[in-house]
């Protein structure tokens, strides 16, 4: 009867705790909506960003955030985000970055076109060189050596 009694006053206390701790969570939450509804709310936030910009605890701060898993779930949900791909195409297609991508592909081409042509010219003298003396010409001295083209 002493172990029931124990076990019945073990199981009221719980109840009793989980109600008082349940109260006490509801009274918080009303008392942070009565501090948020406050006209002296924004003044607070305000000081506290004030102080926060001053002092080293924006700093820490940051290090937290980029230290911690949250920048990772924001950078996730960054990217899978349809908005971010959309935004992307945009800037793809807009008429600065295909102009910046056309002038680099024509500075790109010009840089190719002037190599080919500097080593097509070489090898023409050298094989212009070589059959004359296979015809027993006289040699033609080599040109001024081409150099590649550069923009």
């Amino acid at each position: 009867m002493l172990y029931r009694a124990a076990t019945n006053a073990a199981s009221l206390a719980g109840r009793a705790a989980g109600a008082v701790s349940h109260t006490a969570g509801r009274a918080a939450l009303a008392g942070l909506e009565a501090a948020l509804a406050s006209p002296y709310t924004d003044e607070a936030l305000d000081q506290i960003a004030r102080r926060i910009e001053r002092g080293p605890e924006l700093e820490r701060i940051a290090e937290r955030l980029l230290a911690g898993p949250l920048l990772d779930k924001a950078i996730d949900r960054l990217l899978e985000s349809e908005e971010l791909w959309v935004l992307i195409d945009q800037v793809a297609q807009s008429p600065a970055v295909t102009d910046a991508i056309g002038q680099q592909g024509a500075g790109l081409a010009d840089q190719v076109a002037g190599e080919v042509r500097a080593r097509s010219e070489r090898a023409d003298a050298r094989v212009e060189r070589i059959a004359r003396r296979l015809l027993r010409r006289g040699v033609i001295p080599p040109g001024p050596s081409v150099e590649p083209h550069t923009p």
